[in-house]
């Protein structure tokens, strides 16, 4: 359907990982004027709802929300409102995957052969193992374009697809024909030779370690392998070990199971609301989380990124922020880290929209979420980039 990486708002990399910003963004004085100036960006947006949060290395500076949760009903978009956030939920495997190193299940470095219960090899690079770290930094090969719209089941059998716009009718199609399974079933399916979906064509030309390609099958591939190596459900592993210590009492994992009461009604651009899905490879993109929370999942990582972290040791932050160059492209542990250290995520699926960043050097950062998958509305995407520029000009310009 489309990669919940690459999205036109990618543009916004610029703004997430540079100190610098157009001048006409006059950075605000004061909480105050901060939150007026940019509900008046809101008021005049398209947007449904909105919400952001701002932090340092203390926890959360400031948080407000705009507009509404629900339009059929103007339920307002509360800083308790909670909703899925894309592609930014592959920043949860990462520090999954560092905790579980310094558990001793697993290390990055090994291949994921040793934990998996069939076997996947890169079809055109046999001889070269897929390891932990190469799913961890988008280099193991893997290809999400023929089998990742397989990951999405429609829970929803009653749902019009008269209500979605005519770009998204065609994939709505594929996914109401998916077959639900668990997540090692997918996966032996895509990646396996004896799966049945398997093909060549899921793999790239490179060879495994040598070249970045998002991926989001990878992404979840890289879960399951913390699952066997743990003994632990993923959803399980991360609210034991992340949730749990930094108190997100509002954060969990969409199972394609009952949402919570405060979950914010998804949209689309023609303000239609979403049709009920439940997708399969969950880690890559299934986080349920409010501004507020994911504030302090971001504290946390920007307490580590200086040295004093409390849920991984220092040299666990060091090697989970540290760059990978491929070429023209470069990554983190499953976070885009640019040179001068600022450590960031994107993510856009059906019906949301989320941005995350931090600047150590600066001791500030930013996290926005929106639901509705705005990336396709020129106007939207305008909107969210005033309302971006002015949280960050406020914090670190």
């Amino acid at each position: 359907m489309y990669n919940k990486s690459f999205f036109p708002l990618l543009l916004f990399i610029l703004f997430l990982t540079t100190g610098c910003l157009s001048q006409e963004v006059k950075p605000t004085k004061t909480e105050s004027e901060l939150e007026a100036k940019l509900q008046k960006i809101f008021d005049e947006s398209e947007l449904p709802g909105l919400s952001v949060s701002a932090f340092d290395d203390t926890g959360i500076l400031f948080q407000k929300s705009f507009g509404v949760s629900d339009l059929s009903n103007q339920a307002p978009y509360l800083n308790t409102t909670v909703q899925t956030i894309g592609s930014t939920s592959k920043t949860f495997i990462a520090v999954a995957l560092m905790i579980a190193q310094e558990q001793g299940k697993l290390d990055l470095q090994d291949p994921i052969n040793q934990y998996l219960p069939f076997e996947i090899h890169h079809p055109k690079f046999p001889n070269t193992p897929i390891s932990i770290e190469d799913l961890a930094r988008h280099s193991s090969g893997i290809e999400d374009e023929l089998i990742y719209p397989r990951a999405y089941v429609i829970l929803d059998p009653n749902y019009d697809p008269s209500l979605l716009p005519s770009e998204v009718q065609e994939y709505y199609e594929i996914f109401k024909q998916n077959e639900d399974m668990d997540l090692g079933s997918f996966l032996k399916n895509s990646l396996a030779s004896e799966g049945k979906w398997f093909s060549e064509d899921n793999f790239g030309s490179k060879e495994p370690g040598k070249s970045y390609s998002y991926s989001n099958v990878g992404s979840a591939l890289a879960a399951y392998v913390l699952e066997n190596a743990t003994g632990m459900a993923f959803h399980e592993f991360t609210q034991k070990y992340i949730f749990a210590p930094l108190q997100m009492t509002q954060s969990s994992w969409d199972l394609g199971d009952n949402l919570p009461e405060q979950f914010a009604t998804r949209y689309l651009t023609n303000f239609n609301p979403i049709p009920r899905y439940k997708l399969i490879t969950y880690p890559d993109g299934g986080v349920i989380t409010s501004s507020g929370d994911f504030g302090l999942f971001m504290a946390e990582m920007m307490k580590g990124a200086k040295g004093q972290g409390t849920l991984l040791s220092k040299a666990s932050y060091e090697e989970m922020f540290s760059r990978k160059v491929f070429g023209k492209e470069s990554s983190g542990i499953f976070w885009e880290v640019s040179e001068s250290g600022v450590f960031s995520h994107t993510g856009s699926d059906l019906g949301v929209l989320s941005l995350s960043a931090a600047n150590p050097d600066r001791n500030a950062g930013a996290f926005l979420m929106t639901n509705i998958m705005a990336e396709d509305d020129e106007g939207m995407v305008e909107s969210i980039r005033e309302i971006w520029n002015t949280l960050k000009a406020h914090q670190w310009e």
